[in-house]
């Protein structure tokens, strides 16, 4: 009975049974057939079902026994939680297209009668199934006991489900059931690769009905990648108007063209708006063209963060300014390091070329560290193809190419390769010539699975010798290297240490220039390419620095700097003028940036199951490969007088702190809410976490900057007021030098009341003999020698902070002037003048003259001073004044 007719007779029934209440309007969304415009009536009708869970819980077994594996492992639990309670599946369809079911329905003729009776088709024993009409209608003749000409066969209209027909994919491409060479070659394969939505609908499928037809796994390896979204974690819909199209990615397109695909949708007027906007907001410039290998690249580096991808356009363009950066950097090296006349070694094995290149003589820290980090790069590729862990892979050959081969080889090759060099320096250039080649060969072959393109046009530009075994005529066919081929080049405790430390002294280098604001060359009068430069350190790590060459050959080149003197004693480093820093090797090792794989939904959050046991960010790539030793450190001394206003970047930098401190309260304020912990989301409260680390760190590299500024300003102020006093003596400054009587005593002059100077009163009251004589080059020695005691000796009666600094550097000084005896006074004469009058006087006023004079390698110094006071044998009175000022130390 049809539903029109079903009404009329509800109605009479109830009315007869006084029932009937009334009727009226009722609005309701009444479903039309788009085809037919029919309004759609849902039927229940027989339906064709499949039994299940046998073949389900053979699936289960297979991946429990370890035959089948599937990636990440966490989605074995929904493949257990489908597959356990396996009801059976209803795989007919009443569709228009697909396979249909191979059922037929049966007619039979009886003996007396010409016309053919239905059986009754919800009874199953009505029905036969074959393969091909023919091999049905034998199985009905042997059911029914008829011949052929007493059935008549009908194929059910109903089609197979669509997921039915997808479950036969991996063998039916090759001709099964058909035994086919196809068939026994390929099947079965190794490794399926898929979304995880369908985890059920066809992956556990396809394994209950190959193990069920074939008897075999139709693979060995299920690897099940996230799904993509948009950048704010939405699912990508053509009914939301957010589906971005990949070609669109590739090629990029205008914000009108993206919205103009919007008309062809079937959005209503409301949500076409609603999508313009989302779109005018995310693409205000459209998409830009970004290209396959960095579409590729950035996927691969994304499938981290779990079950979803929120793509990002611009990390994706990111990619495409690496996919520059690539370019570049290779055409350079090509063109300016290598050069025209560069002959490529031969390689027979990428091994024995990397060790040969690694054993050379005139190989250099900097070189080893480079072949190193290679290999660290070939082995975090093979262990992320290995562990299906892409993003360890594509972090390791962004690391190699932008912050290692770009970054810091390429820029120390550059003063190595310049033309016109020594025999020696060539032969040192070619060595670097050579290793340079080897690592953008072996690179662009780490890179190509991800950037296919790009790596084979720069491949195809590599010159090649026809020689080696190595040449590929494409990357596609080309070695991949392997850990093992490299395993002897990696040397983690020794040039990698030393080299965290080299690094981080450049980028503090680089971040002191930035912070101090101070001009390069050109901008300014009175600023300088390179900066003066001190560093102490502990005698390890100087011998480390020293012997790798780290210092002339990156520190000073990158870091614009000239380093006037390295030392394990503090004593010896100058700090007037300078700023300090602390430089650890450990600064580099974990960056603060936020990880943009899990940043920006709640489902970020829980998808940190995905990777639990493994590495979670690029940050954490770089941490584990870190031996567990005590990072090394040094201080750096930065001579920025005369190339910064300390009043004014002191008060930056106050200001600075100032707002700085006040965003940390905030924030502290904020988290420190009862409420910050049960109802902010967990990736909110991971991204305040971040930031007061970085909001600290800053705060506490400002506070150091800060109290260097104040160092400077409070030594600028001393220097102001030492030089005037210098300038301009007062009477008791001079009266109280120890040389002032003595000469007096000598000369038999006075003072003289206009002459305020203390140099000037001490010329003054000598002789010309005690000047050094007539000789000119005799005399200028005299004067500097006094010119450094008079110094020293207003330091220490002012009670300056340079005082022991200086003192300490002047004894170093005459320990070293007289020691090489080839003269017996200071200004090389052949008698006492004021140069070893006024320097013994100072020396015997240091506090530890008298421990210091007595040890062994300063006996020709006493010795000195002996000679001094014999020399005025002759005056008793002047023996007696010496005597007293120097005798008793």
């Amino acid at each position: 009975m049809k539903r029109f007719h079903a009404r009329v007779h509800v109605k009479t029934a109830l009315e007869k049974l006084g029932l009937f209440r009334g009727e009226q309007d009722n609005p309701m969304v009444v479903p039309i057939c788009s085809r037919s415009k029919d309004v759609i009536e849902p039927l229940l009708k027989p339906q064709w079902y499949m039994r299940c869970q046998e073949m389900a819980d053979q699936a289960i077994k297979e991946v429990a026994e370890g035959r089948l594996r599937i990636i990440p492992e966490m989605h074995v639990r929904t493949w257990n939680s489908w597959l356990q309670d396996c009801h059976d599946w209803c795989i007919s369809r009443q569709l228009w297209w697909g396979h249909r079911i191979p059922a037929y329905h049966v007619s039979l003729k009886g003996d007396n009668s010409s016309e053919f009776e239905e059986l009754d088709p919800t009874e199953h024993s009505s029905w036969v199934v074959g393969r091909t009409e023919a091999e049905a209608l034998d199985q009905a003749c042997a059911k029914f006991h008829r011949t052929a000409d007493k059935l008549r066969l009908t194929q059910d209209t109903d089609v197979l489900d669509t997921w039915f027909s997808s479950q036969l994919f991996p063998f039916s491409v090759f001709g099964w059931p058909d035994q086919t060479e196809d068939f026994q070659a390929y099947y079965p394969g190794s490794l399926l690769e898929t979304g995880h939505d369908i985890l059920f609908f066809w992956v556990a499928r396809m394994v209950m009905i190959g193990l069920r037809l074939t008897g075999k796994l139709p693979f060995h390896t299920v690897y099940l990648h996230a799904m993509v979204r948009d950048a704010h974690g939405k699912k990508m819909s053509k009914s939301l108007g957010n589906a971005i199209d990949p070609v669109d990615v590739i090629a990029g397109i205008s914000l009108d063209d993206l919205q103009k695909q919007l008309e062809f949708g079937n959005l209503d007027p409301r949500e076409l708006k609603r999508a313009r906007d989302a779109q005018a907001k995310d693409f205000p410039k459209g998409i830009p063209e970004c290209g396959t290998d960095a579409l590729r690249f950035a996927l691969c580096s994304y499938t981290k963060q779990g079950r979803n991808i929120n793509l990002d356009i611009l990390r994706v363009q990111g990619y495409r300014f690496f996919c520059n950066k690539l370019w570049n950097a290779t055409r350079y090296a090509l063109y300016h390091c290598l050069g025209s006349e560069f002959k490529p070694p031969i390689i027979q094995s990428i091994e024995d070329s990397l060790c040969e290149v690694r054993a050379d003589p005139l190989i250099s820290g900097t070189d080893r560290w480079i072949l190193s980090r290679l290999a660290n790069a070939v082995q975090q590729c093979h262990e992320g193809f290995e562990r299906f862990q892409f993003p360890t892979a594509t972090a390791a050959c962004f690391n190699f190419w932008l912050y290692e081969l770009c970054d810091v080889y390429l820029e120390y090759t550059k003063p190595i390769v310049k033309p016109g060099a020594k025999p020696l320096q060539e032969k040192r250039a070619n060595l670097v010539r050579r290793i340079l080649y080897l690592c953008l060969n072996c690179g662009l072959r780490l890179l190509h699975p991800f950037m296919p393109f790009i790596t084979e046009e720069l491949f195809q530009r590599l010159p090649h010798d026809d020689r080696s075994k190595e040449v590929a005529p494409s990357l596609c066919v080309a070695h991949y290297p392997h850990p093992r081929e490299v395993l002897a080049l990696r040397d983690v405790d020794g040039v990698e240490t030393d080299f965290r430390l080299v690094n981080s002294v450049v980028h503090r280098l680089r971040g002191l220039r930035s912070a101090y604001h101070i001009q390069t060359a050109g901008q300014g009068t009175a600023s300088r390419e390179y900066l003066d430069t001190q560093l102490l350190a502990p005698p390890p790590v100087l011998n480390s620095l020293v012997s790798g060459g780290y210092l002339t050959d990156v520190v000073e080149p990158m870091g614009k700097s000239h380093i006037k003197l390295i030392t394990s004693e503090r004593s010896q480093i100058d700090t007037r003028g300078c700023i300090h820093a602390t430089v650890s090797a450990s600064d580099l090792l974990v960056s603060s940036t936020e990880d943009p794989n899990l940043a920006g939904t709640e489902d970020a959050a829980s998808d940190n199951e995905y990777g639990k046991g493994e590495q979670n960010s690029q940050s954490q790539l770089v941490a584990d490969s870190i031996p567990p030793v005590l990072a090394a450190t040094c201080q750096l001394f930065l001579h920025l007088a005369g190339q910064i206003d300390v009043i004014l970047e002191r008060q930056r930098t106050e200001e600075r702190l100032k707002h700085l401190n006040q965003s940390i309260q905030a924030l502290y304020a904020s988290r420190s809410l009862p409420e910050y912990t049960s109802k902010v989301p967990v990736t909110k409260r991971l991204a305040d976490e971040r930031k007061m680390q970085e909001l600290e760190a800053e705060s506490e590299s400002l506070r150091e900057m800060l109290s260097s500024l104040q160092d400077m300003e409070e030594q600028q102020n001393e220097q102001q007021k030492l030089q005037k006093d210098i300038n301009q003596p007062s009477m008791d400054v001079q009266s109280t030098h120890p040389l002032i009587p003595i000469l007096k005593e000598l000369t038999g002059r006075t003072i003289h009341n206009g002459i305020t100077d203390l140099q000037a009163t001490i010329e003054y009251l000598s002789s010309p003999e005690l000047m050094g004589g007539l000789q000119i080059a005799h005399r200028a020695q005299v004067k500097q020698w006094l010119s450094w005691s008079v110094h020293l000796h207003t330091l220490q009666l002012r009670q300056n902070s340079y005082w022991k600094q200086d003192a300490a550097n002047f004894r170093q000084r005459i320990g070293e002037y007289m020691h090489s005896g080839s003269t017996k006074y200071l200004a090389r004469t052949k008698h006492v003048t004021l140069a070893d009058l006024s320097t013994a006087l100072v020396l015997v006023s240091m506090p530890d003259h008298g421990l210091w004079i007595r040890r062994e390698q300063n006996k020709h110094l006493t010795q000195w001073i002996l000679r001094i006071i014999e020399s005025f044998s002759d005056k008793p009175h002047v023996r007696d004044l010496l005597l007293s000022a120097l005798g008793e130390h």
